[in-house]
C-alpha cells in the first residue's frame, strides 16, 4: 500500500512539473549600455596651509593666522564665510636627518582649506590673478567634478540611453531569429543599482599651481576635460 502511494505521488509530481515546464514562456535577455561624456560644472579649490615652529603651540597659532589670511582673501573675492571649509588638520613633530640619525626639529601644523563653486573661466582667472599678487607663496590646486544636480541628470540620461540600446539589440536579435518581442518581464540597472555613484571611466582632472609671489602670471590651462561615464541595464522580454 505504501509503495503504491509513493508511486502515485511521484507520478502526480512529474505530471505537475511537466505542465509547469510547458506553460513557462520563452524569454530573451539583452544588456544595453550607455556611454556619456560631459563637461564638469563644479570647481573645487584646495589650499594647503602649513607652518613649522619650535613648539606645538607656536605652530598651531601660526597656522591659524595663515588660515585666517587665506579665508580673508577668499572673502575679498566674493565668497561667503560658510562656503569656506577646513579639513585634514594635523600637528606632528618635524623629524630631520642629521649626524647619521633623525632628530626632532620643531612641530609642523597643517590643514587644507576647501571651496566649491560653479565652474567659470573668468572666476578662475580672477582667483589666479589675486593669488599672484600675494607676497608669500600660496600652494593650491583645482579639481573639476559634477554637482549632485548635474550628476542625477546624467544618470537619468544614461538609463534612458541604455534602455534604448537594449531595445534596438533585442529587435535585431528577434527579427534575425524570426521571433516576436512581447511585453517586458524585468529590468535591472547595472552598477548604479547598488548605490548613487555613477561609474566614472575617466577620473577628475587636477591642476596644481604654486605661486611665486612675484606677480608673474603662470602659464596654465583650466579648461576641464570631459568626464566619461558608462553603465548598463539588462532587459528581459517575453518572446514567441
Amino acid at each position: 500500500m505504501k509503495k503504491t502511494s509513493i508511486i502515485l505521488l511521484l507520478s502526480l509530481y512529474l505530471l505537475s512539473f511537466g505542465q509547469t515546464q510547458k506553460t513557462e514562456k520563452p524569454k530573451l535577455n539583452v544588456t544595453g549600455s550607455a556611454r556619456i561624456s560631459v563637461q564638469p560644472d563644479l570647481c573645487i579649490l584646495q589650499l594647503a596651509a602649513s607652518e613649522l615652529r619650535s613648539t606645538m603651540s607656536e605652530a598651531i597659532k601660526a597656522l591659524g593666522e595663515k588660515s585666517d589670511d587665506y579665508s580673508d582673501l577668499l572673502k575679498q573675492l566674493g565668497f561667503a564665510d560658510k562656503e569656506i571649509k577646513t579639513s585634514n588638520f594635523t600637528v606632528s613633530k618635524n623629524r630631520v636627518y642629521r649626524d647619521n640619525g633623525y632628530i626632532d626639529s620643531g612641530y609642523i601644523a597643517a590643514q587644507n582649506i576647501r571651496l566649491e563653486f560653479n565652474y567659470k573661466q573668468q572666476l578662475l582667472q580672477k582667483i589666479i590673478t589675486e593669488f599672484s599678487k600675494q607676497e608669500k607663496s600660496i600652494d593650491f590646486s583645482f579639481d573639476f567634478e559634477l554637482s549632485e544636480t548635474f550628476k542625477q541628470k546624467v544618470q537619468l540620461e544614461i538609463i534612458e540611453t541604455a534602455i534604448k540600446d537594449a531595445r534596438e539589440k533585442a529587435t535585431v536579435m528577434a527579427n534575425a531569429s524570426s521571433l516576436k518581442l512581447l511585453n517586458i518581464s524585468s529590468i535591472s540597472y547595472g552598477s548604479c543599482s547598488a548605490g548613487n555613484n555613477l561609474p566614472l571611466l575617466d577620473r577628475t582632472q587636477k591642476y596644481t599651481v604654486v605661486m611665486a609671489g612675484d606677480n608673474r602670471m603662470p602659464s596654465y590651462n583650466f579648461t576641464p576635460a570631459d568626464l566619461v561615464f558608462q553603465d548598463v541595464v539588462t532587459v528581459q522580454w517575453f518572446i514567441k
